[in-house]
């Protein structure tokens, strides 16, 4: 039996920066690891076949699964014969922004490389991921992490709390849909590269973290009102900086203030069904140590160094829908 721990995200920054030929937007983010995690067990079966369980009854546990998509980039392209019993203990709640479809998927992929001892370079590897998803490329690194494109180019960056930064997530019961945002942000938001230039940049020059802001949560908001109206009393409670993490529903604060904690708990007096979550950031060292073990006893990501990662052909991993 193998015990994973699957960590959740937030975006400290995101900005929308075109739209591909094929429909996809590209965007430029900041990637933040925290500590809030799923739980993936992992048994060997006999049967040759993965098969998976969850204790969510609103994830789908089928073909439709990113653990499912992740283990069919491998097994329909590599000879693997050993089967797996996966069952995830969900904790990241889905449609948040927080990433747990991707970090599980991204968590089991790992696994499985490491089990079989699969020698992927790292630009094929980024290649599989973002073929399994847009958030899947970042979970292979952890720590904090500048992408751009559609997620799978990335710079891994040094980390930017130390010590670790208390996290609050406050986070309302609506299932927030990416795809929806995304199909809403033209006609709702009217930002454009040319009017705006990029804060993500403004804040690496400056540090300043009141620089960063999230261009999808004025859309968020509009469907979503609620979104806003916490975001709203979580800046007025004290926070170094709040915003909504990737197309929501969660709204994080860090390193909060003396009133913080008060306002989290009110809000979900206010907004029945609403959880509120206190974490940390997770750095890369601890994102590598913690994510689980292995029959290596290691996690195999990329190393620590700050430098551009980056498919640079098409990969020949083809996953079936």
């Amino acid at each position: 039996m193998y015990q994973l721990n699957s960590f959740a995200k937030i975006n400290l920054g995101l900005e929308i920066t075109g739209k591909r030929a094929d429909g996809y937007h590209t965007l430029k983010t900041l990637f933040q690891t925290i500590g809030l995690h799923d739980t993936i067990q992992i048994e060997e079966n006999e049967t040759g076949t993965i098969r998976l369980f969850g204790d969510n009854p609103e994830v789908a546990w089928d073909q439709s699964n990113t653990i499912s998509k992740a283990a069919r980039a491998l097994y329909e392209n590599f000879p693997l014969s050993r089967g797996f019993d996966i069952r995830v203990s969900k904790k990241i709640p889905a449609g948040s922004g927080l990433g747990g479809g991707s970090s599980n998927a991204a968590t089991v992929l790992m696994f499985l490389i490491n089990y079989f001892g699969l020698n992927i370079p790292e630009a094929e590897l980024i290649q599989i991921a973002a073929h399994i998803g847009a958030d899947v490329p970042f979970f292979l690194i952890g720590g904090t992490t500048a992408a751009e494109g559609i997620g799978e180019i990335m710079t891994p960056l040094n980390d930017l709390f130390s010590p670790r930064a208390t996290v609050h997530l406050v986070i309302p019961p609506q299932h927030v849909s990416t795809k929806i945002i995304f199909s809403h942000f033209k006609a709702l938001s009217n930002l454009t590269t040319e009017q705006r230039k990029s804060k993500i940049e403004a804040f690496t020059a400056s540090g300043d973290l009141n620089k960063l802001e999230n261009h999808l949560e004025a859309v968020t908001v509009t469907l979503f009102p609620q979104v806003g109206v916490i975001k709203e009393t979580m800046q007025s409670a004290g926070y170094e900086l709040v915003m909504m993490s990737g197309s929501g529903s969660a709204v994080f604060g860090l390193n909060p203030g003396p009133k913080a904690v008060g306002s989290s708990r009110e809000l979900s007096r206010q907004f029945p069904g609403t959880r509120t979550v206190v974490t940390h950031t997770v750095g890369r060292n601890e994102y590598v140590n913690r994510i689980g073990a292995s029959p290596s006893g290691k996690a195999p990501v990329f190393g620590a160094g700050t430098r551009r990662f980056e498919s640079s052909r098409p990969s020949i991993i083809k996953i079936k829908p």
